[in-house]
């Protein structure tokens, strides 16, 4: 059951600061996984692999 005197303009004051938080903590995650994957990728595409060949 929810409270009968629930005031919602006051809830979303209360909370705008926590749930801009949130936003910038999945920012800061997006960001870091950008630049972990694309650093990794990069790395390869500067060093191609050398192939010797094996007298077999």
């Amino acid at each position: 059951m929810s409270a009968p005197d629930t005031n919602i303009e006051r809830q979303k004051t209360r909370h705008v600061t926590m749930l801009h938080g949130l936003w910038i903590g999945i920012l800061i995650a997006a960001g870091v996984a950008f630049v972990a994957l694309s650093s990794g990728a990069s790395d390869e595409a500067a060093a191609p692999a050398t192939v010797s060949e094996a007298a077999g």
